[in-house]
């Protein structure tokens, strides 16, 4: 997320504050939505997902905030590191402070789609696995309601139960 918080050299803290608040909501909203949509998968891989907010105030500072949810129900907002924006060539010293901290934004932002592939691969697994065993359970029924109790004619079956093999142990 990025979000400009005034015009080039104006200083608005209320402008600031109301944006900064606006850009932790976002990060928990963001958070909230991934747990929500991938609601099966590990809370253990759900503590490693990041979201990050770049907030840009007074036209050229820059700084880089993370969202993270380190336990159960708690939020963290931390912040990565701040700059500012060189405009003219006199200050471009200013680039060397910002070059590590976009170094690890550039490092953060490639952790979460990895961390979001593998909560994709476990809210399948455990989905699948939680799913089919409710499948199961209404496949297989009520045998005493679901069979007759006096097959005849047609209606007249053999139900043999299945045999499971147990591969020998080398």
């Amino acid at each position: 997320m990025v979000e400009l918080s005034g015009g080039h050299l104006t200083c608005d803290l209320p402008r600031y504050l109301k944006d900064h608040v606006r850009g932790f909501w976002g990060q928990r909203d963001l958070l909230n939505d991934t747990a929500a949509k991938f609601a099966c998968g590990d809370f253990k891989i759900m503590r490693e997902l990041r979201t990050w907010f770049l907030h840009v105030h007074a036209g050229q500072d820059v700084q880089v905030w993370g969202m993270d949810l380190p336990v159960k129900n708690v939020y963290r907002m931390f912040l990565l590191g701040a700059f500012r924006l060189p405009i003219s060539w006199e200050n471009h010293h200013e680039l060397l402070n910002a070059i590590p901290i976009l170094w690890n934004l550039g490092r953060g932002l490639d952790n979460p789609v990895k961390i979001l592939e593998e909560l994709k691969k476990s809210n399948r697994r455990h989905s699948v696995s939680r799913s089919q065993i409710l499948k199961l359970k209404s496949y297989i029924g009520n045998a005493k309601t679901c069979s007759p109790k006096r097959p005849k004619g047609k209606k007249a079956r053999s139900i043999n139960p299945l045999e499971y093999n147990e591969p020998s142990s080398p």
